[in-house]
């Protein structure tokens, strides 16, 4: 198989438009070995569009009539209150006098209200009840069409699976393999080999994992939900009042009445979640090197003045610190300055395992990757490297579902399911693609491979902890949850039994109820006294 150095331009040149034409072979296989009739399901998408057009314009009418409704039925309420006013001045009227325009008055609220009843029951309601029943006809027929679409894409939904995205990822970069799941066998290696902990805290569940290997050197994608302790002030007011005697410039008492409101506030510990996304990878290159980096604001910066003449004080600041021999710092400038600027990872504990991981070819790759914006993410990645272990933080995946799972990709609509699946897929394959970038920029990482794969035992292989917690969390925490938690749960999986392939898994959810309290304080008020106040 062949490395990939530089991942930046293999990906726009070639990866991305092989991974695309891949898709669409997959996906018309997947169409083809379904037995999906194209042209029927798209005349049934075709006849749902027009009934679901028909309703659109029936909704429409609905509304007009429901306001002219309306109208009628205040038209009636206008010309009853009418002819109830008439009627009033015409039995205030003196004994033996007449009034015409009571009379008329009345008589026309009266014709009113009459027109009004006939024109809301014999058109407007008739009009009202007709189109409601369009409507109802319509929505019983668009039903129908859509469970007729529904079952015409039956066979292609059935046949999506979790693998899809692995295989087409394999099938790009051959380089990239990830596992069915993420196994003993691979946590055993990582903590075994790298020294990684690999234990899941009773704060943090894990909602999904997705482990696989660059040349057979590990990595794990890992979604975490983690509880820790925060605070949340509560806070509680009192109005007080009181009478206090003034003294004007002529000398002369009088009272004022004054008015203050006391506010306490307390402050009380509160459970806090947070999700965590992050790519972890092993390898044995330059097994003692410790270092750290934040993305840096100076990345894919226009080349303008003010980015200039910060890079030049970045740089200044990096020159001052390696001169610096006063400190513990063993840090010394290499002659890539953009690198140093950019990358910056002063806290590197050993320069010749740095230099020999960044050579010239890893420091103007990992730089291309910096300053992209256009192809990928550019600089939005924390790199930590723990001697063997290397941690990778990408913003982006803080927008990208992870989770392949089968279920979203089904659809009634043949032409929605194909461009939702190799949009999806593409955008999978990106993020997956370049959270793993920087690893690749690096050569000495695809040329060492780790020892203990070279002689893996390839005996039958259990799932570990980390693929049951994240399959707990993808049927759903409310399923575990007690009934009287009001927080998110932290799901942990213990391995009961495991028999012919068959693992009983049980599951602790820990979350916390909520008990309403009263705390108070004491606070002086303007008033002199002492005042206690409820929060």
């Amino acid at each position: 198989m062949e490395d990939v150095y530089e991942p930046l331009e293999r990906y726009d040149t070639e990866f991305q438009a092989k991974f695309d034409r891949l898709s669409q072979e997959l996906f018309d296989r997947l169409v083809a070995a379904s037995g999906v009739d194209a042209t029927s399901n798209a005349k049934t998408i075709a006849e749902l569009r027009q009934l679901e057009s028909r309703l659109g314009a029936a909704q429409g009418r609905r509304r007009l009539w429901q306001c002219l409704l309306a109208a009628a039925i205040l038209a009636i309420i206008f010309s009853a209150l009418v002819c109830v006013f008439a009627y009033q001045d015409l039995q205030n009227l003196p004994e033996g006098v007449s009034s015409t325009n009571g009379i008329l008055l009345f008589l026309g609220g009266l014709a009113g209200a009459i027109l009004s009843i006939v024109l809301l029951y014999k058109v407007v309601y008739a009009n009202y009840r007709r189109i409601a029943a369009t409507i109802e006809t319509l929505q019983t027929h668009i039903s129908q069409k859509t469970a007729e679409a529904w079952e015409q894409m039956a066979p292609l939904n059935q046949l999506y699976d979790w693998d899809m995205s692995a295989k087409l990822i394999a099938q790009t970069v051959p380089r990239i393999q990830l596992d069915p799941y993420f196994t003993v066998q691979r946590l055993q290696e990582l903590q075994q080999h790298f020294g990684w902990d690999g234990s899941s805290n009773d704060r943090s569940s894990v909602l999904f994992a997705q482990s696989g290997s660059i040349n057979d050197n590990p990595f794990v994608f890992g979604h975490l939900r983690k509880m820790q302790w925060g605070e949340k002030t509560y806070t509680g007011s009192k109005q007080i009042s009181w009478t206090e005697r003034v003294r004007d410039s002529k000398g002369n008492y009088y009272s004022v009445r004054r008015y203050e409101t006391l506010v306490a506030r307390v402050t009380k510990p509160i459970p806090l979640y947070h999700e965590e996304k992050f790519l972890l990878y092993g390898n044995e290159a330059a097994p003692r090197l410790t270092f750290s980096r934040q993305p840096s604001k100076l990345s894919g910066s226009d080349g303008g003045i003010i980015d200039s003449l910060r890079k030049k004080h970045t740089l200044k600041k990096l020159q001052d610190f390696s001169r610096n021999l006063e400190d513990e710092s063993q840090y010394t400038l290499m002659g890539n300055h953009d690198f140093e600027v950019l990358f910056h990872a002063t806290d590197r504990n050993d320069e010749i395992e740095f230099r020999l991981l960044f050579t010239p070819l890893a420091q103007t790759q990992m730089l291309k990757i910096l300053q992209d914006r256009k192809i990928g993410f550019g600089d939005d990645f924390s790199f930590v490297k723990q001697r063997k272990l290397n941690f990778i933080y990408p913003q982006h995946l803080n927008n990208v579902d992870l989770d392949t799972d089968p279920k979203k990709f089904a659809h009634y609509d043949l032409v929605q399911a194909r461009a939702f699946f190799l949009r999806t897929q593409a955008e999978y394959f990106k993020a997956v693609y370049f959270s793993l970038a920087p690893l690749l920029s690096i050569p000495l990482y695809q040329q060492t491979r780790t020892r203990a794969s070279i002689y893996a035992d390839q005996s039958a292989r259990q799932a570990s902890f980390w693929e049951h917690e994240a399959q707990a969390n993808y049927h759903g925490e409310q399923h575990f949850q007690h009934p009287q938690c009001i927080t998110h749960s932290i799901l942990k999986t213990r391995c009961l039994s495991q028999d012919d392939g068959l693992s009983a898994i049980a599951v602790t959810a820990s979350g916390y109820k909520g008990i309403t309290r009263t705390d108070y304080q004491n606070i002086l008020g303007g008033d002199g006294h002492i005042h206690r106040v409820d929060v």
